[in-house]
């Protein structure tokens, strides 16, 4: 199987359940890159441009990555995947190859960028910004302590934004 670039509007993705159906992040290029799964984020208009905004924990792995590069993916497998992908989100890069432990396998975009082989559809986003979601900023501090709070206190997720500069699906 192969996959064919489309324009963004032809994706055909649903904002409001295209997350929470699983979705695999991966952060670097060919020569180093570490995949995880993400369930929080969003798609919409940002500077004119197409974006996703995703929300990574500051210690995760995949973020010290992400803080090195330029491009990050998004792969939506099919749901037969899901334990595959789960692992993903159990599992931390630092202890090993997790694209080796899950059984999914890297499909390398350029240079610049990898997403999973096994996807029905990549979108390539390139970083436009960053920012750790710190307490101070938090309008609403009930959401603030239930996220944050016990074994994840001082842990906070900081969203990166990428402009969906290629969209690609499995043909």
């Amino acid at each position: 199987m192969s996959f064919k670039e489309i324009p963004v509007e032809e994706c055909g993705l649903n904002p409001f359940t295209k997350l929470t159906d699983y979705c695999i992040v991966t952060a670097g290029n060919k020569e180093k890159c570490n995949p995880m799964l993400v369930t929080w984020g969003g798609f919409g208009i940002m500077w004119r441009k197409p974006v996703a905004s995703i929300y990574i924990r500051q210690s995760r792995f995949t973020k010290t990555i992400l803080d090195a590069q330029d491009y990050f993916t998004l792969s939506f497998p099919p749901v037969s995947y899901k334990p595959k992908e789960s692992y993903m989100g159990s599992h931390s890069g630092r202890d090993g190859d997790k694209f080796e432990g899950s059984g999914l396998h890297p499909y390398a975009i350029g240079d610049e960028a990898v997403g999973l082989e096994e996807a029905d559809l990549i979108l390539v986003c390139r970083k436009i910004y960053t920012h750790e979601m710190k307490e101070e900023f938090y309008t609403d501090k009930e959401t603030y302590e239930r996220w944050n709070s016990g074994r994840q206190a001082g842990n906070n997720h900081s969203i990166y934004m990428g402009e969906i500069v290629k969209v690609l699906k499995k043909c």
